[in-house]
């Protein structure tokens, strides 16, 4: 009886978003295209937070586009075209500009590397066993050291 009446309501919800307009789901507002913008007087915002009066103006500009009809990418490409690709707010994912998106993960993953690299060094460094450590002088001379601080330390008074 439940799932009955589950699944008529979902069959009716279902026919009913068919009749609403899409229109006001898909209308492109002034800030949707403006947080993709970097404002012009030099302040280096967003065009949706600056208040300074070219960010105005060109908010006012893209409310003119979007009433004219314009779409999203085509006000871009006007912005683009007028100021040059330093108005977007992220580089283009092409050419040079490339590097810019994949630059910060290459290094992350340089960083995790050498951090792994040492780490295991580090460990395999204390896994060796002292007397299999390559000694830096002559076993002769550490023999004359060792027997004269042997000695010194027979004849040291506590």
């Amino acid at each position: 009886m439940k799932s009955k009446k589950v699944t008529i309501i979902l069959l009716l919800s279902f026919l009913l978003s068919a009749f609403v307009p899409v229109v006001s789901v898909l209308a492109l507002s002034v800030n949707d295209v403006a947080r993709d913008l970097i404002c012009t007087c030099g302040c280096g915002k967003v065009l949706d937070v600056c208040e300074m009066e070219s960010a105005r103006q060109m908010r006012a500009q893209i409310k003119e586009m979007i009433d004219q009809g314009q779409d999203r990418d085509q006000i871009i490409n006007y912005f683009v075209g007028q100021y040059g690709e330093k108005v977007l707010a992220a580089p283009t994912k092409k050419g040079f500009n490339l590097t810019a998106w994949i630059t910060p993960f290459v290094v992350i993953a340089i960083g995790a590397g050498i951090v792994y690299l040492l780490t295991a060094k580090w460990v395999l460094w204390r896994k060796i066993p002292q007397k299999l450590i390559k000694k830096t002088h002559p076993p002769e001379i550490e023999d004359r050291y060792s027997g004269k601080l042997k000695k010194e330390l027979d004849e040291f008074e506590f």
